[in-house]
C-alpha cells in the first residue's frame, strides 16, 4: 500500500533521452511504484514547475535544477523521503537500502573507482579489510544520479553547496562536499565499502574505471593485454529473478554513466545502438525486458 511519503523525481531536457526515460519510468514503477509517487519533469512541463518555484530561483543548469525540483516537491507536498535518479538508469529491483532507511539524512551511491577533487573537496581513499585479512584500498567517490534524501534540509544544503562552490562537477560536487568536508548531515553510501557490499546501485556494476572504457561490448583503454576482451558486463547473470554482476553483487540500479548529454548527435546515437546490441548478454537483455519492462528499448 502506498504511504504517500516518498517521491521519485527524474528530470531531463534533452529530447534524445526520450527513449531512455521509458526505461527509467517502466523499471522504477515495476519494482517501487506501490511505495512512491512518480514525478517526471521534462521539456514538455518544465515551465509549469519554473513558474511555481518558491524556495530557489531558476538555475540554468540541468543537474542542479533536478535537485531544486526535488526539494520543491518534497517541501510543497510534505514528503518525508525523495529518491532522485538520472535519466539513463534501469531499476532492477526494489530499492531496499533507500526505502527501508528512514533515518539517515542522505543515502548515496558509489561512482567509478577513481579519485576526483576540486578546491572544495576530495574523494577519500578507504582502507578495507577483507574476510581473509588482506587490506585493500577503495575510492569513496559519490555519483549524484542515484540518491535518496530523508531530510529536506540536507537536500537544500547540497543545492546550496553546489551553487556557492560551483565547479564542473555541478550537483555531484555539492554532494561530495557535504559527505567529506561539510558533514553537517550524515551521508551513508549504501553500496560501500564495495568489496564487502552485497548490492550495487550505480557505476560500479560496470567493472571499469570510467567512461569510454567499453566499446562494442569489449574493454577499451585498459592496455594492450586487456583491450578487446569481453567487458565484465558480459558476465552478469540472473539468479532467483535477480540480476548479479560479474563479482556477485545484486544490481539494484544499473547506470549507463557515459556522459551522454555532452556528446554530439552521431556519438550519442552510436552509443545508444551499442547499448542495445553489444553491451549485454542475452540473459541480461531478457531480464531487462521481462522483469524491468524495457521491451521497447531492447527490441
Amino acid at each position: 500500500m502506498k504511504n504517500n511519503k516518498t517521491a521519485y523525481v527524474v528530470f531531463y531536457t534533452d529530447k534524445r533521452y526520450d527513449e531512455l526515460i521509458k526505461n527509467v519510468k517502466s523499471s522504477f514503477i515495476k519494482f517501487n511504484g506501490d511505495e512512491c509517487d512518480y514525478y517526471q519533469i521534462d521539456y514538455t512541463n518544465q515551465s509549469k514547475y519554473n513558474e511555481t518555484l518558491q524556495y530557489f530561483e531558476y538555475a540554468s543548469e540541468t543537474f542542479i535544477m533536478q535537485y531544486i525540483y526535488a526539494y520543491e516537491i518534497m517541501k510543497k507536498h510534505n514528503y518525508e523521503k525523495v529518491i532522485i535518479l538520472g535519466s539513463d538508469i534501469i531499476v532492477c529491483n526494489r530499492l531496499d537500502e533507500f526505502l527501508d532507511d528512514n533515518n539517515t539524512p542522505v543515502l548515496a551511491t558509489l561512482n567509478y573507482p577513481c579519485h576526483e577533487s576540486t578546491e572544495y573537496w576530495s574523494s577519500p581513499v578507504a582502507e578495507i579489510q577483507l574476510p581473509n585479512g588482506n587490506i585493500i584500498k577503495d575510492h569513496m567517490n559519490i555519483n549524484a544520479d542515484v540518491t535518496c534524501f530523508n531530510s529536506s534540509e540536507a537536500l537544500k544544503k547540497v543545492v546550496e553547496l553546489s551553487i556557492e562552490h560551483y565547479t564542473y562537477f555541478s550537483i555531484q560536487g555539492g554532494l561530495n562536499e557535504l559527505a567529506w568536508v561539510d558533514k553537517s548531515y550524515e551521508v551513508k553510501v549504501v553500496d560501500s565499502p564495495y568489496p564487502l557490499s552485497k548490492v550495487v546501485y550505480n557505476a560500479r556494476s560496470k567493472g571499469v574505471f570510467g567512461t569510454d572504457m567499453i566499446k562494442k561490448g569489449k574493454l577499451a583503454k585498459h592496455g594492450p593485454q586487456l583491450d578487446g576482451q569481453l567487458s565484465p558486463i558480459h558476465h552478469w547473470y540472473v539468479k532467483n529473478n535477480q540480476l548479479f554482476t560479474h563479482d556477485h553483487k545484486q544490481i539494484k540500479c544499473f547506470h549507463f554513466v557515459e556522459g551522454l548529454g555532452g556528446r554530439p548527435e552521431n556519438d550519442f546515437n552510436e552509443l545508444i545502438n551499442d547499448f542495445k546490441t553489444n553491451w549485454f548478454n542475452k540473459e541480461t537483455i531478457n531480464f531487462f525486458k521481462e522483469e524491468c519492462g524495457c521491451v521497447d528499448f531492447f527490441n
